[in-house]
């Protein structure tokens, strides 16, 4: 199929034939051949797409807006976290347990238009969070493998919006709970590696973090058959910082300059269920020193960071902190 979301593309598949002819055709006729037509599209794949994006992904604030589509306009994806983490264990121990976690919630919103002045406005919003367990392993004074499993849960809720009388008389009780104004709730559990290294060079302390994973994520309950889904997901993120201390203070505490790039890929059959597969970062913060307190917080880390990719833009926040 072209490239896209599946989700978005289904809905350009509805429109193309949901004309003002058809308004005169049995609703329960129409609902039940879209349905027969949606299933071959794998919509359910875009779903389990949004919700994996938002409970498993590192993105603590983030907005994304991916090329428009035919038939698709002002697309926009954003994404809001609010981390945890806790290692357990000696601080001089080669191996210490941790436990992390987040909170998220997220948004995907898109124009969809199929004839003058007959457009209809959808928003799906997700909620939830995981939690993960695993090892911070001491492979050197310099490099960590860190191997975690995880589960979470997501609710996925979607709601339309028809600015037309086609729309609200046709359009509206044909798509009501088949492809707008349903909801569903997931599971996603799965496993991931991850790589930390860091070292310093001359005054400048270069940190380069990786991480694989893989999640499979499962509808438990659904409003409507369209919405349940059964897929898996596999994601790739490299990220690379420089924190270079400064001469500067912010109310007495020591301040460096950090500069970020990242890279993150996502795999398999159903890539670009978002409208990207790909992107990158780049971006730029300050990081305070917090050591002389005493506190268990030791730094904070606050930034701006562009988003890009073959069919991507955006900007996101970078949020960042140690014990």
């Amino acid at each position: 199929m072209a490239r896209g979301p599946l989700l978005l593309a289904a809905l350009v598949l509805a429109f193309g034939w949901a004309s003002p002819a058809t308004a005169q055709t049995d609703i329960d006729a129409i609902r039940d051949q879209l349905a027969e037509d949606l299933q071959g599209v794998h919509i359910g794949a875009g779903y389990a797409a949004i919700v994996d994006f938002a409970v498993s992904r590192d993105i603590s604030s983030a907005t994304f807006y991916p090329d428009d589509v035919s038939g698709v306009s002002d697309s926009e994806l954003s994404s809001i976290k609010v981390p945890f983490r806790f290692t357990l264990g000696d601080d001089g121990a080669t191996t210490k347990p941790f436990i992390q976690g987040h909170f998220a919630y997220q948004t995907l919103n898109a124009d969809l238009e199929f004839l003058a002045d007959e457009l209809v406005r959808s928003e799906w919003r997700t909620y939830g969070g995981s939690l993960s367990g695993g090892l911070e392993i001491g492979l050197s004074d310099t490099m960590k493998l860190i191997p975690a499993v995880s589960v979470g849960y997501g609710r996925i809720e979607n709601r339309a919006d028809y600015t037309g009388p086609i729309g609200n008389e046709f359009l509206r009780p044909v798509f009501t709970n088949l492809l707008f104004d349903w909801d569903s709730n997931a599971v996603v559990y799965g496993a991931s590696l991850g790589i930390d290294y860091r070292r310093q060079y001359d005054r400048t302390e270069v940190e380069v973090l990786g991480n694989l994973t893989h999640h499979l994520v499962k509808s438990t309950s659904a409003s409507t058959p369209l919405a349940d889904f059964d897929g898996h997901v596999t994601a790739f993120d490299l990220e690379l910082n420089a924190v270079r201390p400064t001469s500067l203070k912010l109310g007495g505490y020591p301040l460096a300059v950090v500069g970020l790039f990242g890279y993150s890929s996502i795999f398999g059959p159903h890539r670009d269920a978002l409208g990207f597969s790909q992107f990158f970062e780049t971006g730029l913060g300050l990081q305070g020193d917090l050591s002389s307190k005493g506190w268990k917080l030791t730094s904070l880390r606050l930034g701006l960071k562009a988003i890009y990719g073959p069919d991507v833009k955006g900007w996101g926040l970078i949020v960042g902190y140690d014990f």
